[in-house]
């Protein structure tokens, strides 16, 4: 809509550009991956994630014309200042607290990528693919509700989405891990 900011309208690389497109969604960004990691716990799985949602804005831009940004932003705004900080902090945070660490891809005593569990176990390869399946109909259900309904970016029903999100997760990617380390 009109009202929306835009967020590939000047790309130029400059400092005013970046001030500009520190809005809402900038907070948004940090409070959703700070809040990822505390459910997730795992740097791998977080940064793959992360850098995943940038290849799906990438990929549906030209029908959720909100997901066209800058390379700047997608690159410096989103991966770095926000994904990326908020990630370290969160997985951190879970540390000092001494809540359990998951490790999704059964990395842990391995030498290298082609030892690890996760291509070795089918439980292991099913449930993360399952959860980034999920993950994934997330992310987009958010945005097409959002575009198919005409919702404001700045709704309250928006940051109630994320909440509930949050909170369901929360118990079931712990359960989740819990199954493909005990299963069978």
């Amino acid at each position: 809509t009109k009202d929306m900011h835009t967020y590939d309208d000047n790309c130029e690389f400059h400092i005013s550009n970046l001030y500009d497109n520190m809005d809402h969604y900038f907070l948004i960004h940090l409070i959703n991956w700070f809040c990822a990691a505390l459910i997730v716990r795992d740097y791998y799985i977080l940064h793959f994630w992360s850098i995943l949602d940038e290849i799906i804005e990438l990929s549906w831009q030209h029908i959720l014309p909100h997901f066209a940004e800058c390379w700047w932003d997608h690159i410096l705004m989103d991966l770095i200042m926000t994904n990326t900080v908020a990630i370290i902090i969160g997985v951190e945070l879970t540390k000092v607290l001494g809540l359990k660490q998951f490790d999704w891809l059964g990395r842990k005593g391995k030498k290298s990528i082609g030892d690890w569990d996760f291509w070795k176990c089918h439980r292991r390869f099913g449930g993360v693919c399952y959860m980034f399946i999920v993950i994934i109909s997330n992310f987009l259900t958010g945005f097409f509700m959002i575009s198919a309904l005409w919702i404001p970016p700045k709704n309250a029903m928006n940051p109630v989405r994320l909440l509930l999100w949050f909170l369901l997760a929360a118990i079931s990617f712990g359960e989740l891990h819990d199954d493909i380390e005990t299963w069978g």
